[in-house]
């Protein structure tokens, strides 16, 4: 029986606490500056679309808890608090300044480009003025990214792997870019015109964001078993073999999404792409998400 568990979960949970508050600062002063995240969240008309973009970041600092608590090398890690709490700051500033930049250069991409309702394009203001759903789950997306690749990072060289744990992380970023350009311009679009910015900031669908937000939790949860497995001293830059196995699974996962698809289409005439890309069906977007993700459980499983 593990005691020691019972022992430390009440530091752990003050750390965990003192996490989010330091991550609910970072959201309010730098990623959501001249926004107001307490109206948004306690005013006369809650905004679910802000809550949800937060509850994304809260998450990420929770797993980047769980990754520096528990992937440690050295177990008396656990017991340095002050070692465990400078890792928590360092890498919730990185991700925060990482969103941050990211949200940047989705501003650029959009230029003076204009939504429906005839704003100016940028994160914030889907979130705050739109109310827009689609845009806060792409950036829990943006999140899950970002977070998985953090969780590579050896930052006090404990395992001697800190170049490789940062090569890692930058490979992680490459695998989780090219997963949302497969499932835009493959997946939603057969092309370009309804891609996943589209989507999730002109068109405001929903459906079409928990689609990618399913196959990129899969894919990732797939990248962290298969690091698990690799060599030690090893990364993604320097063996082709992860990114073919990775390949070969999102494959597979398409392949039998694209059957389900065959098989409704004949059974019951339901077009599942029209479904979640024209009729902007959020109901099939949580199935079909769902359905990506459990396809992915298999082949985790099978690695345990």
């Amino acid at each position: 029986m593990e005691w020691f568990v019972l022992q430390f979960f009440a530091i752990y949970a003050a750390i965990g606490v003192v996490t989010l508050l330091v991550w609910w600062a970072i959201y309010e002063i730098v990623l959501t500056r001249g926004w107001s995240v307490r109206t948004a969240l306690f005013g006369r008309q809650p905004n679910p679309a802000v809550a949800l973009d937060l509850l994304g970041g809260f998450l990420a600092a929770g797993l980047l808890i769980y990754a520096i608590i528990s992937m440690a090398p050295v177990t008396s890690f656990r017991l340095n608090f002050l070692a465990v709490g400078i890792s928590l700051l360092v890498t919730l500033v990185l991700l925060g300044l990482l969103r941050f930049l990211l949200a940047g250069l989705l501003r650029l991409w959009f230029g003076d480009r204009r939504d429906k309702q005839g704003d100016i394009v940028s994160i914030n203001n889907e979130l705050f003025r739109q109310r827009n759903i689609a845009t806060s789950v792409f950036s829990t997306v943006l999140y899950m990214i970002l977070v998985a690749g953090l969780m590579q990072l050896d930052l006090w060289d404990m395992a001697g792997t800190r170049l490789e744990g940062f090569l890692n992380m930058l490979g992680i970023w490459v695998m989780g870019a090219g997963v949302v350009l497969i499932h835009s311009f493959f997946y939603l679009a057969y092309g370009t015109k309804n891609h996943i910015l589209h989507e999730c900031f002109h068109d405001n669908n929903p459906a079409a964001a928990i689609s990618l937000l399913g196959l990129m939790g899969g894919m990732l949860l797939v990248s962290h078993q298969v690091l698990d497995w690799w060599i030690p001293g090893s990364h993604l830059f320097n063996a082709y073999e992860p990114w073919l196995f990775l390949g070969a699974i999102l494959l597979l996962v398409l392949i039998v999404r694209g059957i389900l698809q065959i098989i409704l289409w004949i059974g019951i005439g339901v077009n599942l792409r029209r479904e979640l890309v024209i009729n902007d069906n959020v109901a099939w977007g949580l199935v079909d998400g769902g359905v990506i993700f459990t396809l992915f459980l298999i082949p985790v499983a099978l690695m345990n």
